[in-house]
């Protein structure tokens, strides 16, 4: 369990350029997000109609960001998932970007 901070303060202590996770955090982020879909508390909706059997594609990454991501780190304490994880912080030495309709498990998989 992620214990709640205050987000806002670690947006101000914490440099931008370590906002960051890692490849791990997102193999377990992709297991959180099928134990959601499983749970059925990420559901396809008018915008993504994905199939929650799917293993290949996922939802997309606007609905896991709806669904699961504000949910989840409003509870922490309102910070971006990568200072949730890492209150402190990472050194980033690759940046990696998406788009908002591709499949998370498709991203995560790449």
């Amino acid at each position: 369990d992620i214990e709640a901070r205050d987000g806002m303060r670690l947006h101000e202590v914490v440099p931008p350029h370590k906002w960051c996770v890692t490849r791990a955090d997102l193999q377990q982020f992709r297991l959180l997000v099928q134990k959601f879909v499983a749970e059925r508390r990420i559901e396809p909706t008018a915008r993504d109609g994905f199939d929650p059997s799917d293993d290949t594609i996922g939802p997309c990454i606007h609905t896991v960001n709806q669904q699961l991501i504000k949910p989840v780190t409003k509870n922490a304490g309102g910070m971006s998932w990568a200072l949730m994880l890492h209150p402190d912080g990472l050194e980033c030495d690759v940046f990696v970007t998406h788009c908002w309709q591709e499949g998370i498990y498709e991203f995560i998989d790449k």
